[in-house]
């Protein structure tokens, strides 16, 4: 979640604006780190995330699947919560969030559940393009 203000929208020392906002690199190292710790299936706000699933941020929203939603954001991934967990903590991109979330008191929370439900993906699979690196 982006970070509340309750001191009447006054910025922390030495924070710009941008710094208290969930930015699009923090919801993609967070992605990439549960499907590198074995995520088996993976939403983002009840939407299936797949392979070619693009996480863009347009201004203060998050874009997916040509639909934007507003934070705070809600991933949920099913597989080996250990495995899970200790994919996030080794992530660079993931330990800056969390930097972040410490310093201006950006919005994380990791839960445990027993039973969730990951929507089938509605959309198309099929890639319209593609390029072979040089």
């Amino acid at each position: 979640d982006d970070a509340r203000r309750p001191d009447g929208g006054v910025l922390p020392a030495g924070a710009r604006p941008d710094e208290l906002l969930v930015h699009q690199q923090d919801l993609q190292a967070i992605v990439n780190a549960l499907w590198a710790g074995g995520a088996e299936a993976m939403s983002i706000m009840d939407v299936r995330v797949i392979a070619t699933s693009a996480v863009i941020c347009v201004g203060p929203v998050l874009l997916l699947h040509g639909r934007p939603y507003s934070p705070p954001y809600v991933i949920k991934a099913i597989g080996d919560p250990d495995a899970m967990r200790a994919a996030l903590a080794d992530s660079p991109g993931v330990q800056l969030y969390w930097e972040a979330v410490d310093a201006f008191g950006l919005g994380y929370r990791e839960t445990v559940e027993e039973d969730i439900v990951v929507p089938a993906f509605e959309g198309t699979s099929t890639l319209r393009s593609g390029q072979v690196p040089r």
